[in-house]
């Protein structure tokens, strides 16, 4: 180890009420280094970095970048210091464009005036004519800051548009604006917070290679990541945490994936789940010729027929945004249809409101956990028993037994490993980190012993670990006759779990396959649209014909 790293991070000590989160860690990284930080859900990864980055103060233990020692008191010092940061749970604001978001914060004057020159001011001051023209003086518009953004973006390979919002955006995109964000700013130190969670495969690597293009231009990255795979493919040097603590620093080429899972979790890992034959049922799913909208009204799916079985796990393979999120939320009765209709376990439900699909056994784990997933400022038990809540056993119209309700969280959290708990009636969900809030997230889910569950990037952001018990739980379901919808962007995931693979391109299915006939190069051709037009009609998906009585 070089004498004089770029940062060290020297003896960090982080406590909070009967948690020591970091346990006097040490951290060296080198300029033009791609630093991996592996570790558990929960080890201790997050708070590091957000001592780093002024989100938090260190209780004990020294930071030093390029020989200064940083006194860290807010994320605008961590920003002047040069380090920059893209957060797991992105801080954006929705009904913001792109634009805008990358550059709040900045040290400069806001924009007062629209493009087409009219006044942001309120009419008061709009009346004065001295305030506006002092106003207009020091408004510096967006139309440089946009074109910079614009430029960044083609130039690390991000289809943005920097005039959108936020909202209309899907999750890929989002996770592309807070890596521009910290781009847009020229940091010296850039920490990515499990940057590739939402990328595809294509994706990641035009990221990789813009990570390293700008470690050789002498910039310093912390990765973070649960992918192994991510490690060996663009780390030079990684330091792995476990329970608050540094187990070792290793360099890549010289370690195996299964030595880095092993002392991640302190034990071996199986990276093969096995998958015993299952004897399919009747259909629980049954979706015919959907259309329906994007949130900005615009088609986003386009003739859907799908059929999913007792017992069965149909994977969905494709880029982000060509109609993922709409089919997961249109099975779950959390989008209206355009046209076509839905039935589940063999009730019709088209239009029907989603506590309906509630009552009919339907569960859902949505792509993005924290917005749509859980209410992060109730508690552990309230999220745990929001949708049994009304079940007889935790009380009456009366009133409930809160008792009841926390027994049963406490039960979810023991058998499902979520992490970070300290009290199930005090600890809000918010406050667990990304892997442990989608641990509780699929308790909740799962418990309820489904006909149909429809998970939407169920092991997104998670260690390999929590990875590990994810599907193979999944599975079990899959074997108590769960039929699973199984949204992915991790090829692996699919083709493991999956009785049929599906690719979606542009809001229709172009291609079938199963997990023995798959060819990966195929399938990633299909997934950006690249397959030619013959080669894709003979080989498209046909819609599974049902009968009258629901039999194919």
């Amino acid at each position: 180890m070089p004498e004089s790293a770029f940062l060290e991070m020297q003896n960090i000590l982080k406590e909070f009420p009967g948690v020591v989160a970091n346990d006097h860690v040490d951290l060296q990284v080198e300029r033009g280094e791609i630093h991996g930080l592996l570790g558990e859900n929960g080890a201790g990864k997050s708070t590091l970095m957000k001592i780093l980055y002024g989100l938090y103060s260190q209780d004990e233990g020294d930071i030093y970048l390029d020989g200064r020692r940083l006194e860290l008191d807010s994320p605008q010092d961590a920003i002047d210091a040069g380090i920059g940061m893209v957060h797991q749970h992105f801080q954006l604001i929705p009904r913001l464009s792109v634009a805008q978001n990358v550059v709040l914060g900045e040290r400069e004057p806001a924009t007062l005036f629209r493009s087409d020159g009219e006044s942001r001011l309120p009419e008061a001051v709009r009346s004065n004519g001295v305030v506006q023209a002092l106003a207009r003086r020091f408004s510096l518009g967006l139309d440089v800051p946009t074109q910079r953004i614009d430029d960044l973006a083609d130039q690390y390979g991000f289809d943005i548009d920097a005039t959108a919002k936020i909202w209309e955006l899907d999750v890929g995109q989002q996770q592309r604006v807070e890596i521009l964000k910290a781009l847009y700013r020229d940091a010296d130190l850039l920490i990515l917070d499990e940057p590739t969670a939402v990328l595809t495969p294509a994706e990641a690597e035009r990221l990789f290679d813009s990570l390293e293009r700008l470690t050789e231009e002498g910039l310093a990255i912390i990765f973070i990541t649960h992918k192994l795979n991510e490690v060996q493919s663009v780390v030079d040097r990684v330091t792995i945490l476990r329970e608050g603590k540094n187990v070792g620093t290793a360099t890549v080429s010289e370690v195996t994936q299964a030595d880095l899972a092993e002392m991640m979790v302190g034990r071996e890992v199986l990276f093969n789940v096995e998958k015993d034959g299952v004897e399919l049922g009747e259909p629980v799913l049954q979706l015919q010729n959907i259309h329906a909208d994007n949130d900005r009204g615009i088609e986003s799916l386009s003739g859907i027929d799908l059929t999913v079985r007792a017992g069965e796990v149909v994977g969905i393979a494709g880029v982000s945004g060509n109609g993922q999120k709409e089919l997961a939320e249109v099975a779950a009765g959390l989008r209206r249809l355009t046209d076509g209709s839905i039935t589940v376990g063999g009730t019709d439900l088209t239009g029907a409101k989603p506590k309906r699909f509630v009552n009919n056994d339907v569960s859902f784990v949505p792509e993005d956990r924290l917005r749509y997933g859980c209410a992060e400022d109730l508690s552990v038990m309230h999220n745990a028993a929001m949708k049994e809540f009304t079940d007889e056993r935790f009380g009456s119209q009366m009133g409930l037994d809160y008792r009841e309700l926390a027994a049963y969280a406490e039960e979810l959290v023991e058998e499902f490993d979520v992490r970070g708990v300290r009290d199930v009636t005090e600890t809000n969900a918010g406050d667990l980190s990304g892997g442990n809030l989608q641990k509780l997230i699929l308790a909740r889910e799962l418990a309820r012993d489904p006909d149909l569950l429809v998970a939407n990037q169920p092991t997104r952001g998670v260690d390999v670990g929590a990875i590990e018990f994810i599907r193979e739980t999944l599975l079990e379901q899959r074997t108590d006759g769960t039929g699973i919808v199984l949204l992915s962007e991790d090829l692996d995931e699919i083709t493991d779990l999956s009785d049929r693979i599906l690719v979606i391109y542009e809001g229709e299915f172009v291609y079938e396959t199963t997990p023995e006939a798959a060819d990966r190069d195929r399938i990633g051709l299909e997934m950006t649209g690249g397959a030619s037009t013959d080669a894709a009609t003979a080989e498209s998906p046909q819609p599974i014909a049902t009968g009258q009585d629901g039999e194919p």
